[in-house]
């Protein structure tokens, strides 16, 4: 894991706000005898001033910083800011966790609204509510990733009494004393994943700010009205002047006046919903001169603030009626009219406001718009340009602190209007207008000037010494302040590109195994992973991981473009995990889609054989097959059953326990009855089902010697016995005696002890006799057993869980876990014996024949049951002949060369050159041979040249 960058600790707390001291109104010393003022009304330089400080510009608001002495904005109203960060710590396994404190305004703000976090919006699983441990929301496809959250964050709205971050506390370098009381920010922490974080994250905050002062309602609450902005920030003493009440006249009452005309409701557009007439939506530096703030803070309402006789008042330019007239009697010295110049005369002007829909960067207005066709032909571009002689008179003005198109709008009709009307003048009038301020309206009649009652605003008063009054005054138009429906801003048609950090994720991920075989023989297990593509466009390749079940870790598999790939050398019965992600040409990833899978590739059972068939040539059977084309196939076994029709596999005896592949066929004692065969792999694992030819062709073969066991098995048991259906089955190794515990608490059958799993591994059961042919003879064996399997701990009702959650099959493994073999031993003395060894039909050359049944148990639970068991001696019919035998005149005997079992064979005799009455009497006839003698009619002993052939068994 890479982690987050470094170890780094940047503590700050108590930052300092460093309020300027400076006076809002200069000159103040003159007391009552002056009256000054700030207006709201302040063009663009027209060359660029590289001392306005980044933090002033809509998009240097957004920026975040690393200090811990850096000014601490003020928010008002709603806007989008960056953070500083005071604190960034790592830690956790290879710097895994993230830690960050970052300021973002003067407190106590309303709320924070949105969080955004590399420019990607994050959806929270909550509300942010203050002091509460947020996580990122499941449905959040940025930072919810694997059903993991990797972000936490905790919100402080800046309460003078807030607590210490318990996100932030698990660090030693945060305590209990590191609050920043009065401060709102955000304490974070960050889990790394290599799919999101590249960097330290860049941080954006949609907040609602200060709550402020309302002296109407006499309360303190979330707004953002112009005139109450202003207000706080001239009361407030931590970033404010700290104006003292007595500053103000009783109760505020021109700001109350002034809030009031803020919110005037007005229709934007045609259709529009109402809005309130001023807002206030700033991001001020605490830094700069107050008097800059305050001019500012002004802008959004078009007002005047003002210093008279003491105290500080609002005035906001609107429309009015004159509250005093000035005619000639009243004027001193004449009037010096000052008309309207070039460099402050537009005919168009364009205001910059911060725009919440463009991601509240700095956007443009003008007036007359760009489309004006709505507007009468006097406020058309076209016209004011014609009346300028066509030069473009253009006028740039910002409005940092408006975040309304339609209100920033109306600025620059006023601007416009202005500035096409912008007569102003200087008089001094008698001692009448000393109660004059600055904000009034008054009328002037004057005709040298061709003035009648024409409405003038008042800028500037100054009281001489002689009572007289000097005013400075601007031309008022009423009908410039009255708000006119505009056009509709037009609608940013939404980007249809999708969002780069948004991978869709691939369509299915399907696994499979299967055996490979390379040249040498060597045959390996491989896991198949198909990757459904996923329907993102701008997928670059995919990113394969698996690991066991068993561990903790994914391993990267490989990464590519190609929507199958294979792991080599998987481990059979193996659980194995695999995921995988669709990763983008900016290497953002998709969530990961994951796949299990159980490796059967070697321990699957080989393929049913097919194509099984028999062909009897005399004594023998020739068996054929078509091959079996699994790569780990090891062998076929071959079995045998008596039976014609119904054979199976675990009541049929061994014939060829082993023919290696590549044969295809097989040469077999020919016998009524049925072959069966199944395909063995390297495992050796069996064929799910036995193949079976059957044989009615009857062999010349002679039943000699039977021996059944059941039903009553009275040969040697070890570890066996015979239970109430006179059936064999294994015993429980466990005593009666022997166990402990009460005697109803015990679990399963009666039969298998009190505790589970406690058979014998194995038993044996010796035949009761030996079978003795008499003599050493080559016969045929041929054995028949019949046998099912008991599992004695597993009872349906024991089972626990569900019925369908059960592994396995309905009938349980039991067959697989138990199984019971015949061994044969054999002797020509009956003293000594071969070992025993694995029986099969076929021929065994021995007088003595014993056999033992081994039965064995793999999961101590299982037991093979023997319901029947014998076997059978055969012999094959033999010839013994000899031709151009003398036989003289007495009795002539004849020895086979290896006795039959039975007298009861058939002599044939041929007799060459017998005269009439000549006969052969054939005597003393035993299994060794027998005695011929020829006589003539007379009955008297004549040699003769004869043939014989004698067959039996």
């Amino acid at each position: 894991m890479g982690g987050f960058i470094g170890k780094a600790v940047s503590v700050g707390v108590g930052i300092l706000t460093g309020a300027s001291t400076a006076k809002i109104i200069g000159g103040l010393i003159l007391g009552a005898v002056a009256q000054k003022a700030i207006s709201w009304l302040q063009p663009k330089p027209e060359t660029p001033s590289f001392d306005i400080p980044q933090a002033e510009t809509a998009q240097g608001v957004l920026l975040n910083k690393s200090s811990n002495n850096a000014q601490i904005p003020v928010v008002y109203g709603e806007r989008q800011i960056g953070i500083t960060r005071v604190f960034v710590e790592t830690s956790g396994t290879d710097n895994e966790y993230l830690y960050m404190a970052g300021v973002l305004c003067e407190g106590e703000i309303q709320s924070i609204e949105k969080i955004y976090i590399d420019d990607k919006e994050v959806t929270w699983a909550s509300a942010l509510t203050h002091g509460t441990v947020v996580e990122v929301g499941s449905g959040d496809a940025n930072y919810y990733k694997n059903s993991t959250s990797h972000i936490q964050v905790q919100a402080f709205l800046g309460l003078d009494n807030q607590v210490s971050s318990s996100i932030l506390s698990t660090s030693t370098n945060w305590g209990t004393n590191h609050r920043l009381r009065g401060i709102a920010y955000l304490a974070f922490r960050f889990k790394w994943n290599q799919d999101i974080f590249g960097s330290l994250p860049d941080i954006k905050v949609i907040v609602k700010g200060k709550k402020i002062y309302d002296p109407r309602t006499a309360t303190t609450a979330y707004s953002n009205n112009s005139a109450l902005c202003l207000l706080d920030y001239l009361r407030n003493s931590r970033y404010g002047k700290g104006l003292p009440d007595s500053a103000f006249e009783a109760n505020f009452q021109s700001f109350q006046d002034s809030a009031d005309e803020c919110e005037t409701q007005v229709t934007p557009y045609s259709g529009g919903t109402d809005i309130d007439l001023f807002e206030t939506n700033a991001v001020i530096d605490s830094s700069q001169k107050l008097i800059d703030n305050v001019s500012k803070l002004l802008n959004p309402m078009r007002a005047i603030f003002s210093y008279n006789q003491g105290t500080y008042k609002l005035n906001i330019e609107n429309t009015g009626t004159a509250t005093y007239t000035i005619t000639a009697n009243n004027v001193i010295g004449g009037i010096k009219v000052i008309g309207e110049t070039k460099n402050k005369k537009y005919n168009r002007v364009i205001g910059t406001f911060v725009n919440p829909e463009k991601n509240w960067q700095e956007d443009t207005v003008t007036f007359p718009p760009a489309d004006d066709s709505a507007l009468p032909v006097g406020d058309k571009h076209a016209t004011l340009l014609a009346l300028d002689n066509g030069t473009l008179l253009e006028g740039n003005f910002d409005f940092p602190y408006i975040t309304n198109p339609y209100q920033a709008e109306e600025l620059c009709e006023i601007i416009l209007r202005r500035s096409r009307n912008a007569l102003a003048i200087e008089v001094t009038v008698t001692s009448e207008f000393l109660d004059v301020v600055v904000g009034d309206i008054v009328n002037i009649t004057y005709t040298t000037a061709g003035f009648s009652a024409k409405p003038f605003r008042v800028y500037s008063v100054t009281i001489n010494p002689d009572l007289t009054v000097s005013l400075s005054l601007t031309e008022h138009q009423d009908n410039f302040y009255t708000w006119t429906s505009k056009s509709e801003a037009p609608t940013i048609a939404d980007t249809n590109l999708p969002n780069p950090n948004v991978v869709q994720p691939p369509a299915s991920v399907t696994l499979s195994d299967q055996l490979i075989a390379y040249n040498d023989g060597t045959v390996i297990v491989a896991l198949d992973i198909t990757i459904g593509a996923s329907p993102d466009n701008f997928v670059d390749y995919y990113q394969v991981e698996y690991k066991k079940q068993s561990e903790t870790n994914y391993q990267i598999h490989g990464q590519g473009t190609g929507l199958n790939q294979r792991v080599l050398n998987v481990i059979d019965q193996e659980v194995y995990n695999v995921r995988v992600k669709a990763v983008n040409s900016i290497g953002a990833s998709s969530t990961y889609v994951t796949a299990t899978r159980t490796i059967v590739g070697a321990i699957l059972p080989p393929a049913d054989v097919e194509d099984f068939a028999c062909n009897v040539i005399g004594g023998d059977a020739h068996l054929s097959w078509s091959p079996v084309t699994d790569l780990d196939l090891a062998y076929y076994s071959i079995r045998y059953s008596t039976l014609t029709s119904g054979a199976e596999w675990q009541n049929s005896v061994a014939l060829v326990a082993k023919i290696a592949r590549p044969a295809t066929s097989s040469t077999v004692p020919a016998r009524e009855g049925s072959y069966l065969i199944k395909a063995v792999d390297k495992l050796g694992n069996f064929s799910s089902n036995e193949a079976i030819v059957s044989n009615t062709i009857v062999s010349d073969f002679n039943a000699v010697a039977t021996q059944t066991e059941s039903p009553t098995f009275t040969g040697v048991k070890t570890n066996v016995y015979v239970d109430d259906n006179n059936a064999l089955r294994l015993d429980s190794s466990e005593l009666f005696d022997s166990a402990t515990g009460l005697f109803d608490d015990g679990t399963g059958l009666f039969e298998s002890g009190l505790t589970a799993s406690d058979l014998f591994a194995t038993g044996t059961y010796e035949f009761s006799n030996v079978i003795d042919l008499g003599a050493t003879y080559k016969s045929r064996v041929t054995a028949s057993i019949v046998q099912s399997s008991d599992n004695i701990d597993n009872l349906f009702d024991d089972v626990a869980g569900l019925f369908d959650d059960t592994p396995s099959n309905f009938d349980g493994d039991t067959p697989a876990n138990c199984n019971a073999h015949l061994e044969i031993a054999t002797s020509t003395d009956n003293v000594t014996y071969t070992a025993f060894r694995n029986f099969v039909v076929g021929d065994y050359n021995a007088r003595y024949l014993k056999f033992r049944l081994n039965l064995a148990s793999f999961d101590l639970s299982s037991t093979p049951v023997i319901s029947s068991l014998s076997v059978s001696v055969d012999m094959p019919d033999r010839i013994f002949s000899g031709n151009d035998i003398t036989s003289g005149t007495g009795t002539y005997s004849i020895t086979f060369t290896s006795p039959f079992y039975s007298s009861s064979y058939a002599v044939g005799i041929t007799a060459q050159g017998l005269a009439t009455g000549d006969y052969y009497l054939l005597t003393n006839k035993t299994t060794g041979g027998f005695d011929i003698a020829f006589k003539n009619s007379s009955d008297t002993g004549v040699s003769k040249t004869f043939d014989y052939i004698a067959k039996g068994y």
